[in-house]
């Protein structure tokens, strides 16, 4: 499909996982609704934060720039 390579193919993947899984990843966290329907963070949750961000920018990264290209030429 218009030159995407295994690389390409493999962040769209991760990218397409983590819309099924970011409900139970936003509870990890520590986001939850209080009684009046407002957001609160638990702080002490933060550096769940960190693998999290760092799972969607790979993805991003290997959606859009992918692998070496060794097509020949």
């Amino acid at each position: 499909m218009m030159g995407m390579r295994w690389t390409n193919w493999l962040g769209l993947a991760m990218l397409v996982f983590f819309l099924f899984i970011h409900e139970p990843i936003w509870l990890l966290l520590g986001f939850h609704t209080t009684a009046s329907g407002s957001t609160e963070f638990d702080t002490t949750k933060i550096l769940w934060a960190i693998p999290v961000v760092a799972y969607v920018i790979v993805g991003a990264v290997l959606l859009i720039r992918g692998g070496p290209d060794h097509e020949k030429t």
